[in-house]
């Protein structure tokens, strides 16, 4: 995503002097806006991938707990806590997932209305 940051940089330098001055001012603010979503997008998937992992870490947890739940009702116990702790974090990496992707739509949509309005060949 970062390259396109650098690039919406240059979109808006172009668009500064393809339209007249209110609406350069215009797609000026929009680059703006378009780079901090950009910025909040880049922070949501980082946040998706570091949960991702401890996803997998949790799930392992609960692979080994359930392996012993015959042996004792603590352990049985262990793992139904293992399992409740995966499930958690599963249902959350889903949220963020959603979100992400949710948030990528919006963002593209906006971006395509940017560069109909804003750039000209």
């Amino acid at each position: 995503m970062k390259p396109m940051i650098s690039a919406l940089s240059v979109l808006a330098a172009f668009a500064a002097l393809a339209v007249p001055s209110a609406q350069a001012q215009t797609c000026s603010q929009q680059a703006s806006q378009l780079q901090e979503q950009q910025a909040t997008a880049q922070e949501l998937a980082d946040a998706r991938l570091s949960l991702v992992d401890a996803v997998e870490e949790a799930g392992d947890a609960w692979e080994n707990a359930e392996a012993m739940r015959n042996f004792s009702t603590e352990q049985a116990a262990e793992a139904d806590a293992t399992k409740a702790a995966y499930e958690t974090l599963k249902a959350d990496l889903l949220e963020k997932e959603a979100s992400l992707q949710t948030m990528v739509v919006s963002l593209n949509d906006q971006v395509t209305a940017y560069n109909s309005k804003c750039v000209r060949n």
